[in-house]
């Protein structure tokens, strides 16, 4: 399963585990009838009893009401790494873990609002309360939420993203990527298309391509302004993941913005490989005064990388 695609961490490497693979009829099997502690009498070199270990118990805050089921806490160091959701209050509990020290994360799904560093002992419980830092300010329009997932978006089913998992970007079963064709492209390089898609803002979130590809085509982005909301203004893009380099270009009505520098992304095809995981990066653009306009705007985003050409689509 290490194939190394879209791999954003260097791998930790010895003993793990024991794992358990429990079928049921389709109900969340029960913790209490999984019992692997019967490894600890195995004399397995490596294997650190839950008497050695330690856990984290806190509270996490400060994350939207409509993501209280999607918070995660994760723990990682060189060694280990563990994760735990908190209930709906954000109360939580961490697994047994190794002793040692471990930065402290909270994901608003699956974007990083918060980090600390806790150290656990063994036979010990700490606890460590956790608040978001994402800034959260007063936006005119936005399309989606930042979360570290493409959720919501157009080929990125909301609650599962079961399309982009099971499906290429080119499958059948994937909807138009654009105006007058089926597919944006065609796998093997035998084919692709030129697509310029346009989304006006107060549109569905989910017609919004959930991916722009350097080869295919830009998107653009239409909204109106009233006078009081014209002047300097800042846009944001989140990305979760890119291929060799690529990172949004922004032109906004006449002005075009400065090409950001190249992002820290695996090198891998993740999209045309089905995930969308990598480093989430947000993107600022400082758009100068005079450059918005009362009426109608438009934004055109497009791709800058270290690639060319679309065989590898």
């Amino acid at each position: 399963m290490n194939s190394g695609h879209t791999q954003t961490e260097a791998y930790r490497t010895g003993l793990f585990g024991p794992y358990a693979l429990w079928f049921t009829t389709g109900s969340a099997p029960s913790s209490s009838v999984i019992d692997p502690t019967f490894w600890e009498g195995l004399g397995i070199n490596g294997l650190v009893p839950k008497a050695s270990r330690g856990r984290v118990t806190g509270k996490a805050s400060g994350i939207p009401s409509s993501f209280s089921s999607l918070q995660v806490v994760g723990f990682s160091n060189s060694a280990a790494q563990y994760w735990v959701r908190t209930d709906s209050s954000g109360s939580f509990t961490s697994p047994y873990m190794k002793p040692g020290t471990y930065t402290m994360t909270l994901y608003k799904s699956e974007y990083a609002v918060a980090t600390q560093s806790v150290s656990v002992s063994a036979g010990s419980v700490v606890t460590s309360n956790i608040a978001s830092q994402e800034a959260n300010p007063t936006a005119i329009w936005q399309i989606g939420d930042f979360d570290g997932t493409p959720r919501g978006f157009l080929n990125a089913d909301p609650g599962t993203l079961d399309d982009l998992n099971l499906n290429s970007p080119s499958d059948s079963r994937m909807s138009s990527w654009g105006p007058g064709e089926k597919h944006i492209f065609i796998v093997q390089g035998l084919c692709s298309y030129k697509i310029s898609v346009t989304f006006n803002v107060g549109s569905s979130t989910n017609s919004f391509p959930m991916a722009i590809f350097k080869a295919v085509g830009a998107v653009t982005i239409r909204f109106s302004l009233s006078s009081s909301q014209i002047g300097a203004r800042t846009l944001q893009i989140g990305t979760t993941n890119a291929f060799a380099g690529g990172r949004p270009v922004v032109q906004v009505n006449s002005w075009n913005s400065a090409i950001p520098a190249i992002p820290n992304q695996p090198d891998s095809r993740g999209v045309t490989r089905g995930t969308w995981r990598g480093n989430n990066i947000m993107y600022t653009y400082n758009i100068p005064s005079g450059t918005l306009v009362s009426g109608t705007n438009t934004i055109v985003v497009s791709v800058a990388s270290g690639s060319s050409g679309d065989g590898f689509l």
